[in-house]
């Protein structure tokens, strides 16, 4: 059997190694249209703010290393056309311009996102940025380095946005985050959470333009000199544009089915309308446990378990279907960690979900410790079935690895009355004897024993 693989970043490449590793027969072949595979782009802002000194460190695996498993890897070769009927790709070597055919029995589209460009005017202009890939950190860490660099701005507030505030605050930048929603990362964590984020922000002088809407880049001699909102004008010498990702999966209209976004829907082995075409990574829907549909979850992680599952299921002809996927997240920016997993409040009204939650704050150790810190727990449950749908967490201390528990207790559906009952370990040195899961779970059965 031939396997081929478009696409060679977290999805295509844990698919291509997991296919060798359980069957060394089987003929695995990527394309990658860059030159670059693997790179991890949760580090951009780590290297542009200097916590990651080496951006070579920031790509866990190289075209050597699959080549030494047995992958047949070509960089710089884009994917142009398919003809699923006979099984047959085209490809473009970018190199020599030239074109060729190639042959598959079993095909993996893993050809991800692009960061939307919205059709704002001055988009164009120098110093207007996207990020997605090396080379666009590469830029934005320059900046961020050049002392001529003064006033920045972001444009989205999501995870990406909020910590290239971090980032260019840093080296301090005057910085502007701009944001149509009224709240930071509004999809993964609710005002009680991110207000903690916002209020350090605030400190340190970041000007937050939420429920503001870019109307116009205003340039002079072609480079941005000022940005229009719906509400006012702010000068900034540079701007990074993040609001949004689409799908690149053009050349598979009419091939497969899409959904309205242009994603490749998927049933439970991560295979396509057709059969033969499995699809992993941000162009693919997985199945959203707590929205109860299969969704894109843009996720690296989830690239990355959605490559293994389909890389199993080409391997074993499809015994492993998905468990479904919660959208397990973090964040650690101006000192303060966070971590979600599920649905937000926020997102919960919007998908008109009748639910009910707690907001429970408690020291992460025993009083008695010389030190304690502060610690925010937020639940989410199906008012009908009890089951939970949510949760968020932050802390200065860090304490995110409780989502790990938390989305697993989400994606096997238990009940916010079985959270207590959770066999959770005591040790002074790290938590208190009811452990501050276990007891926000009690307060919602009003059994919190420390309340009069």
């Amino acid at each position: 059997m031939k396997v081929i693989i478009i696409g060679v970043n977290h999805a295509g490449t844990v698919a291509a190694r997991t296919i060798k590793r359980l069957n060394k027969n089987i003929e695995v072949v990527a394309y990658e249209k860059n030159d670059l595979i693997s790179f991890l782009g949760c580090g951009i802002a780590l290297w542009v703010k200097g916590e990651a000194n080496d951006p070579n460190k920031l790509f866990y695996a190289s075209p050597e290393l699959l080549k030494s498993e047995g992958i047949t890897i070509h960089k710089n070769h884009e994917w142009i056309g398919i003809d699923d009927k006979n099984k047959k790709i085209r490809i473009k070597d970018l190199e020599n311009n030239k074109e060729f055919e190639d042959n598959y029995d079993k095909l993996i589209i893993a050809t991800g996102s692009w960061p939307m460009l919205p059709p704002i005017p001055g988009i164009d202009l120098e110093g207007v940025q996207i990020c997605k890939n090396y080379y666009h950190a590469k830029k934005i860490k320059a900046a961020n380095d050049d002392q001529n660099i003064k006033n920045v701005a972001i444009i989205g507030a999501g995870y990406i946005g909020v910590e290239l505030v971090d980032a260019f605050v840093e080296s301090n930048k005057n910085v502007t985050l701009i944001d149509v929603e009224n709240a930071i990362m509004p999809n993964y964590f609710d005002d009680e959470l991110s207000s903690h984020v916002q209020k350090r922000m605030d400190d340190a002088k970041v000007k937050s333009l939420l429920g503001h809407k870019v109307v116009e880049f205003i340039g002079e001699n072609g480079k941005l000199k000022s940005i229009k909102t719906d509400k006012s004008t702010i000068d900034v010498e540079y701007a990074i544009l993040s609001v949004g990702i689409k799908a690149q999966t053009k050349l598979l209209e009419g091939i497969v089915e899409l959904d309205q976004k242009g994603i490749v829907k998927t049933n439970e082995f991560m295979q396509s309308s057709n059969p033969d075409i499995y699809a992993i990574g941000d162009c693919a829907e997985v199945k959203n446990i707590t929205q109860h549909k299969n969704t894109q979850i843009a996720l690296a992680t989830t690239a990355v378990r959605s490559g293994i599952l389909a890389a199993i299921n080409i391997a074993t002809k499809n015994t492993l279907p998905q468990m479904g996927f919660t959208g397990a997240n973090a964040i650690s920016v101006f000192g303060f960690n966070m971590a979600s997993t599920g649905l937000s409040e926020n997102f919960a009204k919007k998908l008109n979900i009748d639910y009910d939650s707690i907001l429970f704050t408690d020291n992460d150790r025993p009083e008695f410790m010389s030190s304690t810190k502060p610690v925010w727990l937020k639940l989410l449950w199906d008012k009908k079935t009890r089951v939970l749908i949510g949760a968020q967490v932050g802390s200065e201390v860090n304490h995110t690895e409780i989502i790990h528990m938390l989305s697993l207790a989400v994606q096997k559906q238990m009940t916010i009355d079985e959270l207590p009952l959770v066999d959770m370990f005591f040790l002074p040195h790290f938590n208190k004897p009811y452990n501050f899961v276990t007891l926000a779970a009690l307060e919602v059965l009003g059994l919190n024993y420390f309340k009069k």
